[in-house]
């Protein structure tokens, strides 16, 4: 009897020593990746609001949509701006970090094709577009200055993914430009290293802004492939896939976790301007690295403040550890029932 009662004891250890290694490997089993959410309802009209977009946190950059509903923010200011020139794109301006490997297979391959690239306008400030913004509106008055430029926080440039492209040598944006040696080429290859252009032509009722050949934004690599497979706009696609805002209360959809869619008279041709501007004010200083106030993240939602699979992982093992309490206790009761026969 006493050797079944210390078998019994041992087999009881060796299950709990099991059922608490079980539940440490489902603890520490990391949240899956995020991934592309389903739509959240029909793209939004062109229609004027300060809602703070979402996800905005830096690492959704590249698919952070911003347009004249959503908004990035006063301080939004991304932390790690490094020169254009890196890249070997002239014009000056910052880019982001993030962007730059990409950026430079661009400007080599265009170089190589004998169209090389320019930038009249990359990343710029909040208070930047303010400025430029309140000049157009002084010049063309407000309805008109919102068909080719954004209201501040509304703008891509501020994301620091964002250039208005021209070939070097150009001192301004022209609407013919996807016509040209450079520009031509741009349209149908710069998606291929994760560039896409924001504004193409004949789609204003969808992206709110008149035609821009040279406003590229930059998404990666295999968004920009996604973008132009599907046909769709990038304000269309990102909205369809990538964007967590209930357009009616401007409140992030709880349920969505993401990974990170009105013609006017155009300005004189001397003045055409880009939603980031024909001239725009001195950009940051080359090689500056603002220092940012964080925007909110996107996070996911937490139990008790654990994130779910910790959760899940803690019940399982209070479970196991219950069955092998009362395993136990039956068999102890048995045992010492025995001994009463």
């Amino acid at each position: 009897m006493p050797f079944r009662r210390s078998h019994a004891i041992k087999r009881s250890l060796r299950t709990l020593v099991a059922a608490l290694l079980l539940g440490i490997g489902l603890v520490a089993i990391p949240a899956a990746d995020p991934s592309p959410v389903a739509g959240v309802g029909p793209l939004p009209d062109c229609r004027f609001d300060d809602i703070l977009t979402f996800p905005r946190d830096y690492d959704s950059g590249p698919t952070t949509l911003v347009d004249h509903l959503l908004t990035l923010g006063k301080n939004y200011v991304p932390p790690d701006l490094v020169p254009a020139s890196r890249a070997g794109i002239a014009g000056g301006g910052s880019v982001r970090r993030i962007a730059l490997r990409d950026l430079r297979a661009l400007a080599d391959a265009a170089a190589a094709n004998g169209t090389p690239l320019s930038n009249i306008s990359s990343y710029r400030s909040y208070r930047q577009q303010r400025i430029l913004f309140n000049g157009y509106v002084n010049d063309y008055g407000y309805d008109e200055a919102t068909t080719f430029s954004a209201r501040p926080g509304h703008s891509e440039h501020q994301l620091g993914l964002t250039f208005d492209f021209t070939a070097p040598g150009d001192t301004g944006l022209t609407s013919n430009w996807e016509v040209t040696p450079t520009g031509g080429w741009m349209a149908r290859n710069a998606w291929k290293f994760g560039w896409v252009m924001s504004y193409p032509k004949g789609k204003t009722d969808v992206t709110c802004f008149m035609y821009e050949p040279w406003h590229y934004r930059y998404v990666g690599r295999d968004v920009a492939a996604a973008i132009h497979e599907s046909g769709l706009t990038t304000r269309e696609y990102l909205w369809d896939h990538y964007t967590q805002i209930d357009p009616a209360t401007g409140e992030p959809i709880p349920t969505a976790t993401p990974t990170p869619s009105t013609p006017a008279s155009l300005p004189p041709p001397s003045l055409t301007p880009s939603q980031a501007g024909a001239t725009p004010p001195p950009s940051t200083a080359p090689g500056g690295s603002p220092t940012a106030t964080s925007p909110p993240t996107s996070e996911g939602g937490t139990l008790f403040g654990f994130a779910p699979a910790v959760v899940v992982g803690l019940i399982r093992v209070l479970a196991l550890l219950a069955a092998v309490i009362g395993l136990g206790a039956r068999r102890s009761s048995r045992t010492r029932r025995s001994r009463g026969r």
